[in-house]
């Protein structure tokens, strides 16, 4: 899926959703793990938070992967 299917699916979503998925962008934002470290350089509390994110929201982004 390309980042542009994955914001027009952000779109779509009810505003709560919505919130859910800025609050961890910005979390993950403020932790620093969008760095150029580069695709290896994602720590394990980030991995740790998306586990998290998806798991809880596993309908939202199995409707999202339609």
């Amino acid at each position: 899926m390309s980042a542009a299917e994955v914001i027009e699916e952000f779109k779509k979503l009810p505003r709560e959703e919505q919130q859910k998925v800025r609050a961890f962008v910005h979390a993950a934002e403020a932790a620093g793990h969008f760095s150029q470290a580069g695709r290896d350089g994602v720590s394990g509390e980030f991995k740790r938070i998306a586990d998290e994110v998806f798991t809880t929201n596993a309908e939202l982004f199995g409707k999202l992967a339609q």
